[in-house]
């Protein structure tokens, strides 16, 4: 599955997900966007559109793939993988200077809620069949190995 295939303008054509009952996930509405607020075991590492595919790839290798999405910044497009949050932090200082370890209380907008500024698109949805969270320390083994093929 390529990046910028999945990047493209589709729009759900389904009601949202919702994420909280589905999944359990952190969500609130904020001037009509719903928003993933990092935090109690659930995190998010933020890469470069360009480093993605690779991260991509080496993940669904591993076996460990699990959702990501695309959010523009005024840096450029990010890819945003959600994890379980099983490591300290400290663990990020060995990762290349444009990827980071989104911190608690980060908000992420979420794709589907087809208002103006649903700017944010699913590259790997989540699955409700399979719920489980990749690991931090899984993603950031694979942005790593990414890294060194570059």
């Amino acid at each position: 599955m390529s990046v910028d295939h999945d990047l493209g303008t589709k729009r759900p054509t389904s009601t949202p997900v919702d994420y909280r009952r589905t999944f359990g996930w952190p969500v609130h509405w904020q001037n009509g966007t719903l928003n993933f607020v990092i935090g109690a075991g659930i995190g998010a590492v933020a890469v470069p559109r360009a480093r993605a595919e690779q991260v991509l790839e080496n993940l669904a290798r591993q076996g460990c793939r699990g959702p990501a999405l695309s959010v523009p910044t005024k840096h450029g497009s990010v890819v945003i993988f959600l994890v379980e949050a099983d490591i300290l932090g400290s663990d990020a200082e060995f990762l290349p200077r444009d990827v980071r370890v989104l911190t608690a209380g980060t908000s992420i907008p979420m794709p589907g809620t087809h208002g103006p500024a649903d700017l944010a698109r699913w590259i790997v949805p989540p699955d409700p069949q399979q719920r489980w969270l990749p690991s931090l320390t899984a993603v950031l083994a694979a942005i790593r190995s990414a890294g060194r093929y570059r």
